[in-house]
């Protein structure tokens, strides 16, 4: 699949999202509601669930700030606002994680669909690639958590709310590709923003609803 392979390349290039601070008023109290928000539930669970319905999806320009995703009195939000939110509340909750990114396959209309509404709004759309899209997810423990669509997929060759699988890739590790895909192998950048963490159990003090978390 050299379409895939250009893909991943070109994924690779995407620096994974981290949501800046003014260090002012203008986004310390955006960043600071956010949290209150999910701090305010119960349990890790719950709050990881609930970050998606905090955000309205939409196009978001990197590199950003707190008070950019603040549009009219709601939070903008994509992928990369979702996994760094859910990211620092899982290293709040003392919970090891890793930050990853995945080469979704999707639906044949999608990528139409949302390059028009990115280039609508003047984003870059350098996510959208030839036959997958660039999607941001978690590692917690051994499992795979998409923090878009608040839930648990199975990796490579599995299914997040967006689509199919195709390849998957830890920060600092190279991709891991689905069992039916082949694609030239080559060796990913290095990273040293990451060292993905050995695979855990969440300490047992956690209440962990309806499976969310392991």
């Amino acid at each position: 699949m050299s379409g895939l392979s250009t893909d991943l390349k070109r994924f690779d290039r995407i620096g994974l999202s981290r949501v800046s601070s003014h260090a002012k008023p203008c986004c310390g109290m955006v960043r600071h509601g956010v949290f209150a928000r999910l701090t305010h539930f119960g349990d890790t669970g719950t709050a990881l669930a609930a970050i998606p319905g905090l955000f309205q999806w939409g196009p978001v320009q990197w590199p950003t700030y707190w008070c950019d995703l603040m549009d009219h009195g709601d939070l903008i939000g994509d992928c990369g606002v979702h996994a760094d939110v859910a990211a620092t509340l899982l290293a709040h909750k003392s919970v090891p994680h890793s930050r990853a990114r995945a080469a979704v396959l999707t639906p044949p209309l999608a990528p139409e669909h949302w390059r028009a509404v990115w280039n609508e709004a003047q984003v870059a759309d350098a996510w959208i690639g030839r036959m997958a899209v660039h999607h941001e997810v978690l590692r917690v423990g051994n499992r795979w958590w998409d923090p878009s669509d608040a839930r648990w997929f199975s990796g490579p060759g599995g299914h997040t709310g967006s689509g199919r699988v195709l390849a998957i890739r830890e920060e600092g590790g190279q991709w891991q590709l689905a069992p039916d895909v082949s694609a030239p192998p080559y060796a990913a950048a290095p990273s040293t923003h990451i060292t993905p963490p050995t695979p855990h159990v969440l300490p047992s003090t956690h209440v962990l609803p309806q499976g969310v978390l392991p």
